[in-house]
């Protein structure tokens, strides 16, 4: 081999393990292995150089139990790597601790600063819903209302337009009427949830993703059609199921 192959070399297989490991780290992540994860994240941080350092730093927010721990690692994303496609829902989880904390006034500024930094951010369904919510909690009822509103407006398909139904007060008009669904799939990774979804939506299907909190543990729950009567979503079911798709009928609002 030739010098300057080896040279070349001695640079491409560093990048190319530093690229394994981060990649082995999410995928230990997504099988839920945390332990193993976090200490591969920990690795590929120590050098500072590395060019996906602000996603092992955002996934050790995700990691960290305690929330003091995860905001040190979210705010590393968002003060020192604002243009890495990780920075804007790093602001969207300093919000949500703020959130859970309830210091309303602080996930109002952070959600915000992602809306004016980020205006055309992915998750920019979720960021209006929990900024409606906080505006809510903050006793400015008013504003709250109208952010929630324009969430509904702009993404009337998203699951987080769906959960905004719930948060709006009756005297704004809110209906709960009792409808029926299919259930064909639940999930805890969401990607799954909506990968399933764009599979039955691809068959002509109405399809929406809901999320759901049980016992703590969050699922992304795949809902089909929407039906006013129980034995017409029973009916439907029974057609999916003739098509190889099992289901069951469940309530919705």
């Amino acid at each position: 081999m030739s010098r300057s192959r080896i040279i070349l070399a001695a640079f491409v297989i560093p990048a190319f393990l530093v690229a394994a490991n981060i990649d082995e780290a999410i995928r230990m992540f997504n099988a839920f292995q945390f332990e193993q994860s976090r200490e591969l994240f920990h690795e590929v941080v120590q050098d500072k150089t590395n060019p996906r350092i602000a996603e092992a730093y955002y996934y050790l927010g995700r990691l960290s139990v305690a929330p003091d721990s995860a905001l040190y690692y979210y705010r590393l994303v968002t003060n020192d790597f604002s243009e890495s496609r990780y920075a804007d829902i790093s602001h969207l989880e300093i919000a949500k601790i703020h959130i859970a904390r309830r210091n309303y006034t602080f996930s109002i500024k952070t959600l915000n600063s992602l809306l004016e930094k980020y205006p055309d951010t992915d998750v920019k369904d979720e960021v209006l819903f929990w900024l409606g919510v906080s505006y809510m909690s903050n006793d400015q009822e008013e504003q709250g209302v109208s952010v929630i509103k324009h969430l509904r407006r702009t993404y009337p398909q998203s699951m987080w337009s769906a959960r905004a139904a719930n948060v709006l007060p009756e005297t704004q008009g809110q209906t709960k009427n009792l409808y029926f669904t299919v259930q064909v799939g639940s999930y805890r990774n969401k990607d799954n949830a909506q990968r399933h979804a764009a599979e039955m939506r691809e068959h002509g299907f109405d399809t929406e993703v809901v999320e759901a909190l049980v016992k703590g543990t969050t699922y992304f729950r795949v809902w089909v059609g929407t039906f006013p009567t129980m034995e017409q979503a029973k009916t439907f079911s029974l057609k999916l199921d003739s098509l190889g798709v099992k289901g069951n009928v469940v309530k919705r609002y």
